[in-house]
């Protein structure tokens, strides 16, 4: 039987004054899955994401989490535009791992191999760097914590075409190489197809189907997916 890594029960998050939100989510990613949150942008798939990661406290519901790694889909916000990278990724041991900080030339070393990026960057400033790079050492802090499972929301959106790919490649790889369970958020549907094994549909802040991705895209269930599904083929 295979391990949950986390888990998500019956989660609602209502923002105040509105009717937008998550209501009643429930699903699960095992460790070594790379599960999908497709849906339309503005359906509720970055709020999910925030409450499963503590950033937003959900108003009823259950999160059955280990430790988590976050992925932010604007990566140059998410870092520090005064600070080097080497300063990033050593503060982010620092806080996250603070008993292995002794270690952190050699983690760092380590982390940036992950990634595969050279050691040349940690000199750099974040606006000194190309996109892809800014994205890389975003998942390489989040890697750092050693986390369980990975939730990269809109990883790539922001991203040029041929970068796009090369991410993608970098994060099935890292899920390989490390067993490593990821909720990979995104609205973009060949991508989802492209790297994930299971895939939920949210649509206005509910989920209304689920399944393995290659029975999900060849026989969905609601109106609403085939809709999705052929919107997506006619771009």
């Amino acid at each position: 039987m295979s391990e949950k890594v986390c888990e998500v029960k019956n989660l609602t998050y209502i923002y105040p004054k509105s009717d937008k939100g998550v209501k009643d989510i429930s699903l699960y990613v095992n460790k070594g899955s790379i599960v999908g949150l497709l849906g339309e942008s503005g359906c509720g798939k970055s709020t999910l994401a925030k409450c499963i990661s503590g950033q937003i406290n959900p108003q009823s519901g259950e999160i059955i989490c280990k430790k988590i790694g976050y992925i932010f889909q604007d990566n140059y916000a998410s870092l520090n535009p005064a600070k080097r990278v080497g300063w990033l990724l050593k503060e982010t041991i620092k806080y996250g791992n603070p008993e292995k900080f002794s270690e952190y030339e050699t983690r760092i070393k380590n982390i940036l191999e992950d990634v595969e990026l050279d050691e040349s960057v940690l000199e750099h400033y974040p606006s000194e760097l190309s996109g892809g790079q800014r994205q890389r050492i975003g998942i390489a802090m989040a890697l750092l914590s050693n986390p369980d499972i990975l939730i990269a929301d809109e990883p790539v959106s922001a991203l040029d075409v041929t970068v796009q790919k090369q991410v993608i490649k970098l994060i099935k790889k890292l899920n390989e190489r490390k067993n490593l369970a990821i909720l990979f958020i995104s609205h973009d549907i060949k991508v989802v197809r492209e790297i994930c094994n299971y895939i939920y549909i949210l649509k206005d802040g509910e989920l209304i189907e689920e399944g393995d991705s290659e029975k999900l895209f060849t026989n969905p269930s609601s109106e609403y997916t085939k809709n999705l599904l052929d919107s997506s083929y006619l771009e």
